[in-house]
């Protein structure tokens, strides 16, 4: 798979989890990634098998940095994407690294819960469920709870460390 492949969406339903490693992997040499030095490439796969590929863009004024996943995520939603398996990541880093939790929060919102691979630069992987890295989500139904359209999920108790 050549980079100008890996990048572009596919509709290759049987994609294996390492080719779709391979496309994260050439997404992230396109990640302008100046400031902070940490290169980013992401796939968002679709249930019926396409994928979209992503790097991170990261600007000097750093609020408006955007981060590998969501640009894999956005181009699936602007190609009219809804429906979502998995989010394969790979870094430059020593050890796999999760998203970070902008990244979470957007996933959840269109995605659920779904498989979360993330691959580091030795080959190293680690897998998570998104519900995993983001427990106690919030999303729409807190915001019907919110209106009375209906119950939201209790919250946790906060611990406060001291034995109960």
């Amino acid at each position: 798979m050549s980079d100008a492949q890996s990048v572009e969406p596919s509709a290759n339903a049987a994609l294996s989890d390492a080719a779709l490693i391979a496309a994260a992997q050439a997404a992230r040499r396109h990640a302008y990634a100046p400031y902070s030095k940490f290169s980013v490439g992401a796939v968002a796969q679709t249930r019926s098998g396409r994928f979209y590929a992503g790097c991170n863009i990261e600007n000097a004024s750093f609020g408006l940095t955007v981060c590998a996943e969501r640009v894999a995520l956005f181009k699936a939603l602007s190609e009219g994407e809804r429906e979502f398996q998995a989010v394969v990541i790979a870094t430059d880093a020593a050890t796999p690294t999760p998203p970070c939790g902008a990244c979470r929060q957007a996933l959840w919102e269109f995605c659920g819960d779904i498989r979360i691979l993330s691959v580091a630069r030795q080959g190293a992987v680690a897998e998570w469920s998104l519900a995993a890295l983001l427990p106690a989500a919030f999303d729409d139904d807190h915001l019907a709870a919110r209106r009375g359209e209906g119950p939201s999920a209790p919250m946790p108790a906060p611990s406060s460390g001291a034995p109960a």
